[in-house]
């Protein structure tokens, strides 16, 4: 009985391991799929900068030219500023999520993807490590069912000690006497007092019967305490497999509602690109003044730093989604 408890206890283990694996991808992944988004946010802050710039020295001729103001020029060297700030805070957002690509994977500093890194690698990788399974199948939920039955057998172990136990012990023993006298009629019948060598077997068996009666309280309190154990690790079973439910759940729901943001955060993107170009137009003809211009661009900046992060949370969807309910063995 001790043994199998023990082999359970292995296996337990063994379980924890996989889900903590599992974990461990869906902080790898994460951090992956973080360093590609804030390098395409870092890119799109640049393309940015570049339109602020562009705007800035657009302005600055009207000013020379006689048709702008200096509060034209005033905006527009604040709409550059605004945009520098933003590319300065990405980029420092990009370090953070290569330093924290390194502490997950246990290296100091920052770590990088490939420029030729595809983010589809990654599913398709998981997908090599990972095997999909039903929700109460997963490793942390077979490991809190383990956890249950340990405390099952613990409880068993402490009614047992109510039970009478039985002891029971042999003893063969070899005796060899030399150059002596044996002990009067000889050992074990074998030779005389004139026999140089003298030698004899002896054999014991024990057996005690132990009934426990009184021993101060401490089984009754082992029994209270395995019982316990085992509702707390009951209760502990159906949260996890609760849990895991609504994890799965949520996943695939998610990666739903990330696509449709995406469809919507494109949708603005083309509106705000469209906005801007007419705006700039007008402002050309002298029909909008420069706040409509530089906000016109400000909107489209911020479209599309939206818009990418929509592309990557789907990635991200998909991502846990695979492995809401996966077995990383």
């Amino acid at each position: 009985y001790g043994i199998g408890t023990a082999d359970l206890a292995v296996e337990v283990a063994k379980l924890s391991l996989e889900d903590r694996r599992r974990f461990t991808l869906v902080a790898v992944a994460d951090a992956v799929v973080s360093i590609v988004t804030t390098e395409r946010l870092s890119e799109v802050n640049r393309v940015g900068l570049r339109s602020a710039l562009e705007l800035l020295e657009l302005t600055r001729r009207r000013e020379r030219l006689g048709t702008g103001t200096k509060l034209d020029v005033v905006r527009a060297e604040q709409d550059v500023a605004l945009a520098r700030a933003t590319l300065v805070s990405g980029d420092e957002s990009l370090r953070r999520a290569r330093e924290a690509l390194g502490a997950a994977l246990g290296l100091k500093g920052e770590v990088g993807v490939p420029q030729e890194f595809s983010l589809n690698g990654i599913a398709t990788e998981l997908g090599s490590q990972c095997t999909q399974t039903r929700t109460d199948q997963r490793a942390d939920v077979r490991a809190a069912r383990g956890e249950l039955e340990l405390a099952e057998r613990g409880l068993t172990d402490a009614k047992l000690a109510f039970a009478p136990y039985a002891e029971v012990s042999s003893t063969l023993g070899a005796e060899t006497y030399f150059g002596g006298a044996a002990p009067a009629g000889g050992v074990g019948g074998v030779g005389d007092a004139g026999d140089a060598t003298r030698s004899g077997w002896s054999w014991s068996i024990r057996a005690v019967l132990t009934v426990p009666i009184w021993d101060g309280g401490a089984r009754y309190g082992d029994l209270r305490i395995n019982r316990a154990v085992v509702e707390q690790q009951r209760a502990r079973l159906g949260a996890v497999e609760r849990s895991a439910e609504l994890e799965s759940t949520q996943a695939v729901r998610s990666v739903e509602v990330a696509e449709q943001a995406r469809a919507v955060a494109e949708q603005s993107r083309d509106l705000a690109r469209e906005t801007a170009r007419l705006t700039q137009v007008a402002y050309e003809a002298g029909t909008v003044t420069s706040f409509d211009l530089v906000e016109s661009s400000r909107r489209q900046r911020q479209a599309e730093i939206d818009l990418a992060v929509r592309e990557f949370e789907v990635v991200k969807a998909k991502i846990s989604a695979l492995l809401a309910s996966a077995s990383c063995k």
